[in-house]
């Protein structure tokens, strides 16, 4: 049990869960062990790191595909602990979207609780995508394709009645960062 965890400054709260604003500084922060799966492990080695990078920077050279290259390294080594490369959404595999009062509280989230369907499980497990509308922003599919429109809808109420607003990022967000969607929390 963690006792006394404040959020840290790399970790912003949105209404459906805390999300990693420095993936990097979150990662050496809050490590997870790797798993003792071979095929997990298979993406851990040195060889596949550096494939994965070269495949990355190739693709999108700027420090958010270092980002990138770094998350989904993270998210094939591990056995259920993601974070999503679309809004940075920490989270479980089988784990849906959820509010939670404190951070620690989130920390000492008991495993294996879950809250989707088996095919957004394995869209976690595959892609590292939390969610279908983030799974929909990474392929850079329309937000409101393939039946994602109820789904989208009910993230932008879970927004609105946080205070929040969910809006596609700016290119130089996406550049900096890699993220595509945002939690942007409103003015009071």
């Amino acid at each position: 049990m963690s006792s006394n965890v404040s959020k840290p400054a790399y970790v912003v709260v949105s209404p459906i869960g805390f999300h990693a604003t420095d993936v990097l500084q979150y990662l050496s922060h809050h490590p997870t062990p790797v798993s003792s799966d071979p095929d997990r492990l298979e993406w851990a080695t040195e060889e596949s790191q550096m494939r994965i990078s070269h495949m990355f920077l190739g693709i999108k050279d700027t420090p958010g595909g270092v980002v990138l290259a770094n998350l989904f390294i993270y998210n094939k080594t591990r056995d259920a602990d993601r974070i999503c490369p679309s809004c940075r959404r920490i989270y479980r595999v089988g784990e849906g979207p959820m509010a939670y009062q404190s951070f620690e509280q989130f920390l000492d989230r008991p495993k294996g609780k879950m809250g989707v369907g088996s095919g957004t499980m394995e869209e976690q497990d595959l892609s590292g995508a939390c969610c279908g509308v983030c799974f929909n922003a990474l392929s850079e599919t329309s937000l409101s394709d393939n039946d994602r429109g109820e789904e989208l809808a009910k993230m932008q109420r879970l927004a609105k009645d946080g205070g929040y607003r969910l809006r596609k990022s700016t290119p130089e967000e996406e550049n900096e960062s890699g993220i595509k969607i945002v939690w942007e929390k409103l003015d009071a």
